[in-house]
């Protein structure tokens, strides 16, 4: 059976602007409402600024929100070089010190704060091939606990759409046979809505059911990504989530969330 994984980057840092309070409160009420499971992959300063929040959504919503990491400052765990219509632009990376305190960091503030262990990571912007070239990087995640990523996220442009032909893998040739990457398959939403217009939700939503028909006929996995602020931009009451979520079912592609899809995978 097809499974589609609903992850949000929560990562607005801003503490003077409510945009994740108000994304917190809209994507729980539908999710209960759908009873659709999902993750949450919070950057550990959006989860200070944000406390009361996340522990409403931990302590009523456990059940179908799973709670994972984005790194503390959405700092890049690899150096992305982009190639597109608009030319070439590259976003630098942390240093593996940086990396090893941006990683850290988020895992001990979900423990003392929501009382959560925290074992999944995505990583800011994505990057193309993940993290399969960068060993040294995977070596520092899995010592601080982390056994799932989600960092594969751009062709080999550094650039989208990601093919569906990425399927999910274990970091096995890499030494690190327990590790999974569930990769970003299509265009994350925030570029694409951009593309075609924050309004035109409808057209936004045409694309997201042309994917979800081409997973349910292939029997494959979808690792599919908002954000916070994105998923109430231009769409208040989240139409988009609600209409794809309700697809999904009808054609019966299963949801679930990114701690769900590791342990079964992890069984197999």
């Amino acid at each position: 059976m097809a499974t589609l994984l609903i992850g949000y980057d929560v990562e607005n840092q801003d503490p003077n602007n409510d945009v994740t309070k108000t994304f917190l409160k809209t994507v729980s009420r539908l999710h209960r409402e759908l009873n659709a499971p999902c993750t949450l992959f919070i950057c550990g300063r959006t989860l200070e600024n944000n406390v009361d929040e996340f522990k409403k959504v931990k302590s009523e919503y456990s059940d179908l929100f799973d709670l994972q990491q984005h790194t503390y400052s959405h700092m890049l765990l690899k150096t992305v070089f982009q190639e597109n219509e608009k030319g070439k632009t590259m976003f630098r990376g942390g240093t593996l010190d940086q990396i090893r305190e941006e990683v850290k960091k988020p895992i001990e503030i979900m423990k003392q704060l929501l009382d959560v262990d925290c074992i999944g990571l995505t990583g800011p912007y994505g990057y193309y091939r993940g993290l399969s070239d960068r060993p040294d990087i995977l070596e520092i995640l899995h010592d601080l606990g982390i056994r799932f990523t989600r960092t594969f996220a751009r062709n080999h442009f550094d650039w989208q759409p990601l093919s569906f032909k990425v399927q999910p893998f274990w970091y096995d040739v890499q030494g690190f046979g327990d590790m999974l990457e569930v990769p970003v398959q299509g265009w994350q939403d925030c570029i694409l809505r951009n593309e075609i217009g924050w309004e035109n939700t409808e057209g936004y939503l045409n694309e997201v059911k042309k994917n979800l028909d081409y997973i349910a006929q292939n029997n494959l996995v979808w690792g599919y990504v908002q954000h916070d602020w994105s998923s109430i931009k231009g769409d208040p009451n989240m139409s988009i989530i609600r209409g794809m979520i309700e697809y999904a079912y009808s054609i019966e592609v299963e949801l679930k969330s990114y701690i769900q899809f590791y342990l079964e995978m992890k069984k197999n």
